[in-house]
């Protein structure tokens, strides 16, 4: 017989582990440092995480635009972590197999160790030179020099990669997606490259399951409304899923061209078809991969809708 609760009284608690603020406090804090301290960009990856908890995109800091470039890294946030010290540093130990998927890993990878009650935050890059490895454990020397500030942009600028200079990313990222960060990271890459494509403009990203995912806003010197060139950039996975798009999301009264990007490769005469979607629909089309092979293709058609912007302002 089921008990009555009627009449019993107290204050619900729901304790909260202290591993789990410590595990926060050190992701918001590395959080801080790369955002404030060196000025790149922090995205952390809370979904399937395999030991890659974000990744790094270094910022040039001349024009204050994405490079692509990026770095893996891993946070390690406790006391426990500093307690095999060394004359100049500290042991972080790790099992063996960890530190083979991060030395096999397609991005360069970072362990970053958290120090609570300091708030420091140490550096050490993972590679055959820092692991020594102990039969089925592992163990990475970090330097108490390596600690995290402006000053280490320096140090880590040249370990980050771009996806041309990693063959094994391109085949992974356009693969069919399975997890969610996926798709966002093949978008921060995208932004990247159009960034490189358009100097000065600016990007506002989405979430990745909405559309458009960005806005590339063009910088104009004129105050003139109709000299503000903005254009919505979708991602779609097949050339199906971009007629699908182009049906919901085109229009002739559009506010803004449409250029979906389709992230397969594609057979010459596809590619070819695409410039057959109905410009009256301001819906662009173009396939792109982070092998760099359909470059022109994507500025192809960044430039369409570009000029349907300019016959637009002329027509009002």
């Amino acid at each position: 017989m089921a008990r009555d609760c009627r009449g019993i009284r107290g204050r619900a608690s729901v304790k909260v582990q202290r591993t789990l603020q410590v595990e926060r406090a050190g992701v918001a804090r590395v959080d801080h440092l790369v955002t404030r301290e060196l000025g790149w960009l922090f995205r952390e990856q809370p979904i399937a995480d395999m030991g890659i908890d974000a990744h790094l995109e270094l910022v040039d800091d001349a024009r204050q635009e994405a490079t692509g470039r990026l770095l893996g890294v891993q946070i390690k946030s406790g006391l426990s972590y500093f307690r095999t010290p060394t004359g100049d540093g500290w042991w972080f130990a790790c099992d063996a197999d960890h530190v083979s998927y991060w030395l096999g890993h397609s991005l360069p990878v970072l362990v970053f160790l958290y120090n609570p009650d300091t708030e420091h935050v140490y550096w050490q890059h993972v590679n055959e030179q820092t692991v020594v490895r102990t039969g089925k454990m592992a163990k990475i020397h970090v330097p108490r020099s390596h600690e995290l500030t402006a000053k280490s942009a320096a140090t880590l600028r040249p370990l980050a990669r771009s996806s041309s200079e990693v063959p094994a990313m391109a085949a992974w990222l356009t693969s069919l997606i399975e997890h969610p960060q996926q798709d966002a990271f093949y978008t921060h890459l995208l932004s990247a490259r159009l960034h490189a494509m358009f100097p000065g403009v600016r990007i506002q990203s989405h979430h990745f399951d909405e559309h458009p995912e960005m806005t590339i806003r063009f910088r104009s010197s004129s105050r003139d409304w109709r000299d503000r060139k903005i254009v919505d950039v979708a991602v779609a996975e097949r050339i199906s899923d971009a007629v699908r798009l182009a049906a919901k999301f085109g229009s002739p009264k559009r506010s803004a061209p449409l250029v979906i990007v389709i992230r397969s490769s594609l057979r010459h005469e596809d590619v070819a078809g695409l410039s057959n979607m109905p410009e009256r629909l301001a819906v662009f089309a173009a396939p792109w991969t982070t092998d760099g092979r359909y470059d022109t293709h994507l500025k192809a058609a960044m430039d369409r809708a570009l000029g349907w912007i300019e016959s637009w302002s002329t027509e009002e």
